[in-house]
């Protein structure tokens, strides 16, 4: 079922537990851990959800555009992707994508 939502959520992930590249994507810069991402981005940063996909706001504020419409967040927001496909983050913010949990 395609989704994309606010959830209740506390808890902020740590930049420190992902292995950062020094190259950038899209212009963001980009951390793994797993199969879970976290971004450093200065505008926009397009995704895509198969599956279940966490976002965790951790600084910043903008929209989340997709298929059905646009979704405002802020810092602190936790955020369900499931299966709604293309998703793209607008604004200069730090995020997390916690995938499949």
């Amino acid at each position: 079922m395609m989704k994309l939502c606010k959830i209740a959520g506390d808890a902020l992930p740590d930049a420190g537990a992902f292995a950062f590249s020094d190259r950038t994507v899209q212009g963001a810069r980009l951390g793994r851990a797993g199969d879970s991402l976290y971004i450093f981005s200065p505008r926009r940063f397009k995704l895509f959800a198969e599956g279940r996909d966490e976002v965790v706001i951790v600084r910043g504020e903008g929209h989340i555009k997709w298929a059905r419409g646009e979704l405002p967040f802020r810092a602190g927001e936790h955020i369900l992707a499931e299966e709604c496909g293309e998703y793209e983050i607008n604004g200069d913010c730090e995020f997390a994508v916690l995938r499949n949990r």
